[in-house]
């Protein structure tokens, strides 16, 4: 494509605090049930729900994306590891749709996807029959 024509794949018209939304949308589901603690997995997820709300305040252009991180992990302060973390896989995700028109759709697909619940989680196990609450 000649590079005085706009590229008009849908992650070019987006901006990250609009990814940020994408994504807490498509990651509103509970940790599933496991045998361990989980813990830290909650801990986690709260987390990176903190950074990418924080995203969506800064809505940074895209081009300055990784200063605003890079602002986040300063802000947050120690311990920075986790915070990092977090920012690096957001980072990741953020050029995988840009370059992946199919990870984009399927964001999108998971965002829009009504929350589901499956029987025996502990999130449902009130409403199976002979269960106690």
């Amino acid at each position: 494509m000649p590079a005085s024509e706009p590229d008009h794949t849908p992650m070019n018209r987006v901006r990250p605090g609009d990814f940020a939304r994408i994504l807490l949308a498509a990651s509103g589901s509970p940790p599933r049930a496991r045998a361990r603690d989980q813990q830290a997995d909650l801990a986690g997820e709260a987390l990176r729900q903190r950074v990418l709300n924080r995203l969506i305040v800064l809505d940074p252009d895209p081009e300055e994306l990784e200063e605003a991180l890079l602002a986040v992990i300063i802000e947050f302060g120690e311990p920075a590891g986790p915070t990092r973390g977090v920012c690096t896989a957001i980072h990741q995700e953020w050029e995988m749709a840009r370059i992946q028109p199919d990870y984009w759709t399927f964001l999108l697909g998971q965002a829009i996807q009504p929350e589901k619940k499956t029987p025996g989680s502990r999130f449902n196990r009130a409403a199976e029959p002979g269960a106690e609450v």
